[in-house]
């Protein structure tokens, strides 16, 4: 696992303190404070930056706010996300029509990025406390939908990374998860449960995170609650007697390689359903997601 760059989470956590309320200038005691170090630390960060013209000094009140040089920048990331717009119309349907919030992700490494949240029109509902720009670990049980077409490598990456917090052995996992993969494929679906315990990830991720919005908090606290899960939240076949209170119901679109370019799901279930119910909701995914694989012009593998 990568390490952390401590002056690298500085600058993220400068960036998210200055975006969060942008109309409110700091100094550089705020900021030093912020960033939990003495002044003299982060300065030649500040300087840097504001060199580069990713923050703008005011001359005589001597305090820092973003800067013109990261309007290219986030021309650029909307430019990339573009796949999120043509899925937005989608997903509000989806969320309507489930009662429940729709969430698009987009993978970035090994990790999925929450790009867009919607809410349906009835109120708002649970995300599992997730937010915009929060990044999720790829791993054993969170992923399955897209694991479910990965290479076999790709997918042997995905057991890996899944093993050590699972405490279950790679062998085990794959034997245990193939045959859930391929019910993915078939269906064109995947689906995340759990019972519910006196700690939920809603809550562990709330309490884990403390206040501010997505960036390095956000992404340790996801990963510490994930490990909430156990190895069998995944779910093959859904039996239309059973009930279920999924996690996430979710699905891939692909673009034109046929590789997944965005996975859309709804997610943190309020109470349980039945499984008929259940199903209904996970065609209602994949039809929407094989909706926005149509407007990128995409294809299915």
């Amino acid at each position: 696992m990568a390490r952390n760059s401590p002056q690298t989470d500085r600058i993220v956590m400068l960036t998210e303190l200055l975006a969060d309320e942008p109309e409110t200038p700091r100094s550089l005691a705020d900021i030093a404070r912020h960033l939990g170090v003495a002044k003299a630390t982060c300065y030649p960060m500040v300087v840097a930056l504001t060199e580069a013209g990713w923050l703008i000094r005011h001359p005589t009140r001597k305090t820092y706010r973003l800067g013109p040089a990261l309007i290219p920048i986030g021309r650029a990331a909307t430019t990339a996300t573009d796949v999120v717009d043509l899925a937005r119309s989608v997903m509000h349907e989806l969320a309507d029509a489930s009662d429940m919030a729709s969430i698009a992700f987009v993978q970035s490494g090994a990790d999925v990025v929450v790009a867009e949240v919607v809410q349906p029109v009835g109120g708002r509902r649970g995300t599992l406390g997730l937010r915009l720009g929060d990044k999720v670990l790829l791993a054993p049980p969170i992923g399955s939908g897209l694991a479910a077409w990965y290479s076999q490598e790709q997918r042997e990456e995905w057991y890996a990374r899944g093993a050590e917090d699972l405490g279950v052995g790679v062998d085990d996992l794959r034997a245990a998860y193939e045959p859930a993969l391929a019910r993915v494929r078939e269906r064109g679906y995947a689906m995340e449960s759990m019972q519910q315990q006196e700690h939920s990830i809603a809550s562990a991720v709330s309490e884990l995170r403390g206040r501010g919005v997505g960036g390095h908090r956000s992404t340790v606290a996801l990963r510490e609650a994930r490990k909430l899960l156990s190895a069998d939240a995944v779910v093959g076949d859904i039996d239309p007697e059973g009930s279920y209170q999924p996690l996430s119901i979710n699905a891939a679109a692909f673009d034109r390689d046929g590789e997944p370019a965005v996975v859309l799901c709804v997610a943190d279930a309020s109470r349980p359903m039945s499984g008929v119910r259940t199903a209904e909701i996970g065609e209602l995914v994949r039809d929407a997601a094989a909706r926005v694989t149509a407007a990128m012009h995409g294809r299915h593998p």
